[in-house]
């Protein structure tokens, strides 16, 4: 059995409550990036990247004290930042011949 969608990795916003909306931001094999909200039970799609290299880790970021609403991802030896809204900020490739495996955001 080999399933259809395999999720790589997900990131959800920590400070949900009843009045706010949930955000989860999913990457897969495909290299699709896609952001999720929920709110009062009703899913709502933010954006949605077109295909590419398979995303290795997606990690949240932004400034100290302030909710993490940038999203970083890495696939093959590249890394790219989405805004909430999908609008891409940032994107370099490092001089890594080897696939990124982990990474931090700090900030």
């Amino acid at each position: 059995f080999t399933p259809v969608y395999e999720v790589v990795t997900m990131h959800y916003a920590k400070n949900c409550s009843k009045s706010k909306y949930c955000s989860v931001v999913v990457g897969d094999h495909d290299g699709v990036v896609q952001l999720f909200s929920v709110k009062r039970g009703e899913i709502q799609l933010g954006f949605k990247t077109l295909p590419g290299d398979k995303i290795t880790r997606l990690h949240l970021g932004g400034a100290l004290g302030n909710p993490q609403d940038k999203i970083f991802v890495s696939s093959k030896n590249e890394v790219r930042g989405y805004t909430k809204k999908g609008k891409l900020f940032l994107g370099f490739e490092t001089n890594l011949t080897e696939t990124i495996r982990s990474m931090a955001v700090s900030g």
